[in-house]
């Protein structure tokens, strides 16, 4: 790595190279290496740009798609690509934690969609009512137009877009990264997920509403 030197003589001797240099060629070397990464990037996605892709098969009474997304990375990128598709509803149940962390994560897609007026209404399942936790949501959900709910006992977790694909978490661990999700395009289960969250909705109380009485 080019942190050491050699000293001539014997018995032979080893010292650290200077601090400032070495430091230098580390960071060199680790450009180099991130420039070659890249460009191996840019030539892969160059070479796929050019391939005929089949069409994927569309959802619909004939043809269910099932997806299990095994890591938290992808199951981000399958959810922003589901929220700047939808075109008019989107109904989410989650944590409080989750939540808060996709907002941060999709505040630029989540407005652009209810700009597009997208309705967009939330569960906050197994909700503690403190004005800790108020206050948490008021500052890092400050996307007026959603309409968000707390509902005090644990739900299951899912986001329905436009009654057309559902994401579904399979376990409950505390945020997107750790976890994994089931993706489908099943209009049965998609049916069964909107009655239960329209159930859950009348069971739950508006945000500010609790804080205010």
């Amino acid at each position: 790595m080019g942190l050491v030197e050699k000293l001539l003589g014997k018995p032979a001797k080893v010292r650290a190279t200077p601090v400032a240099g070495a430091l230098a060629a580390l960071i060199l070397d680790e450009k180099v290496k991130s420039d070659e990464r890249i460009a191996s990037m840019k030539a892969k996605f160059h070479a796929l740009s050019k391939v005929k892709w089949v069409q994927p098969i569309a959802g619909g009474e004939e043809e269910s798609l099932y997806a299990l997304i095994p890591e938290g990375k992808a199951v981000i990128t399958r959810f922003t690509s589901s929220i700047a598709s939808s075109k008019s509803n989107v109904f989410w149940i989650d944590t409080l934690n989750e939540i808060l962390h996709l907002t941060s994560l999709l505040s630029v897609e989540i407005k652009r969609a209810i700009h597009n007026r997208v309705e967009v209404e939330v569960i906050i399942e197994d909700f503690n009512s403190d004005e800790s936790q108020y206050k948490q949501v008021q500052r890092t959900i400050n996307i007026e137009p959603i309409n968000i709910r707390i509902h005090h006992q644990p739900l299951n977790r899912f986001t329905v877009f436009d009654g057309r694909e559902a994401i579904i978490s399979t376990n409950r661990k505390n945020t997107t990264e750790g976890t994994s999700a089931l993706w489908t395009t099943d209009t049965n289960l998609i049916g069964v997920l909107r009655g239960y969250f329209e159930s859950a909705w009348s069971e739950s109380e508006e945000l500010r509403k609790a804080f205010s009485d």
